[in-house]
């Protein structure tokens, strides 16, 4: 029984150096082969936003109802989930449609200049409101 003992702390403490750890239930253990590359988050972190989304050609741009910032959407994350949302809502190309999305602001290469621009990177699309308007600064959102 003692030899049956050394043999399993000698297997745990091979195992865990190589990635084969035992895994709490109900959760997968990640090893280093089956790592994905993860970017780290955006300087700014993630947060709910409520503005106006735009797409003409391939690029979008959104303005948040909020501090009237403006800003052109990286062409990642959950932007293509954003792109069919504003193509389905039937609103004319390049017209402003309302939307609420999570995201958060970072610095991306630009497609039009050598160098970085700001850029709102959309972790999750939530929702649109096809005619609904900004309100105005200390008014209720009403769709």
């Amino acid at each position: 029984m003692r030899r049956a003992n050394a043999t399993l702390t000698l297997l745990a403490a091979l195992a865990l150096p190589l990635g084969l750890s035992a895994c709490k239930k109900g959760h997968e253990t990640e090893t280093a082969a089956t790592a994905k590359p993860k970017r780290p988050p955006s300087p700014s972190g993630t947060m709910s936003l409520r503005g106006t989304y735009e797409y003409l050609g391939s690029a979008g741009t959104f303005e948040d109802c909020t501090t009237g910032q403006r800003w052109r959407v990286a062409q990642e994350g959950d932007n293509v989930a954003l792109e069919e949302a504003y193509i389905a809502s039937g609103v004319p190309i390049g017209e402003p449609l309302v939307v609420s999305v999570e995201g958060g602001i970072d610095r991306r290469a630009s497609p039009d200049h050598d160098g970085d621009e700001t850029m709102l990177i959309i972790a999750r699309f939530v929702d649109s409101w096809p005619g609904a308007n900004c309100p105005e600064p200390g008014e209720p959102f009403a769709p």
